[in-house]
């Protein structure tokens, strides 16, 4: 779960962080089905012809993107891989906004986008996101509430929940590392690699004539 939770509350029997809602067990399912339409429309939607230099742009701020949403995902996993079964993690980079992970997926996701150098598939998918994870987001926070009914409250107040109000953060103390769940993570965020070689190679082939567009977008 990409949201601090912890998976076990011996100490409050009415509620086990185990059991997911329904809203969450589609967190998945979502994200498959984001992938699934970002794949469509990168294969089937061709940008219509722009300046040269503002498409390099659009593919330079989209690569800083990914590898900011790359670099954030793994610094969020360092924080909360090793803590998440015993406290609400708060420092770190869990004091920029309560949920960095979705955010910097975000990031990720939407560098992708601009990498294809399509302003208007940028700007849909980014919509997408935002209103998929809306929900996820929400009914992650409302468990957590119940989880650490004193902490959490506290923290929602001084934190945001999506957009960091600074990305600059202050914290001192050392962390033990899952490296178990680190390795995982890099997994995870390898794939945000895979798809910018997928989208230079859909590039490549459009180019060729090999993959026909349905229709072109700016």
């Amino acid at each position: 779960m990409n949201s601090p939770v912890s998976e076990t509350t011996a100490a409050q029997p009415k509620k086990k962080a185990t059991d997911k809602g329904t809203i969450e067990k589609l967190r998945k399912p979502i994200s498959f089905l984001m992938a699934s339409i970002l794949i469509f429309l990168l294969v089937f939607v061709q940008p219509r012809e722009a300046d040269t230099l503002l498409k390099e742009i659009l593919k330079l701020v989209g690569l800083f993107l990914v590898f900011a949403g790359a670099l954030g995902r793994i610094l969020c996993t360092v924080y909360i891989g090793g803590r998440k079964n015993r406290e609400l993690c708060q420092s770190g980079i869990y004091g920029m906004c309560r949920n960095p992970l979705y955010f910097f997926s975000f990031l990720g996701f939407v560098g992708i986008c601009l990498v294809s150098q399509n302003l208007t598939l940028t700007a849909a998918a980014a919509v997408l996101f935002l209103i998929l994870y809306r929900a996820v987001i929400r009914s992650e926070e409302k468990k957590l509430a119940g989880i650490f009914p004193e902490e959490f409250p506290v923290y929602e107040r001084n934190v945001p929940r999506f957009w960091p109000r600074s990305f600059a953060f202050k914290d001192s103390q050392m962390l033990q590392v899952n490296t178990k769940v680190f390795i995982s993570s890099l997994s995870e965020v390898l794939w945000f690699l895979v798809a910018l070689i997928a989208v230079e190679g859909i590039q490549i082939l459009r180019a060729h004539g090999v993959i026909h567009h349905f229709f072109s977008w700016y």
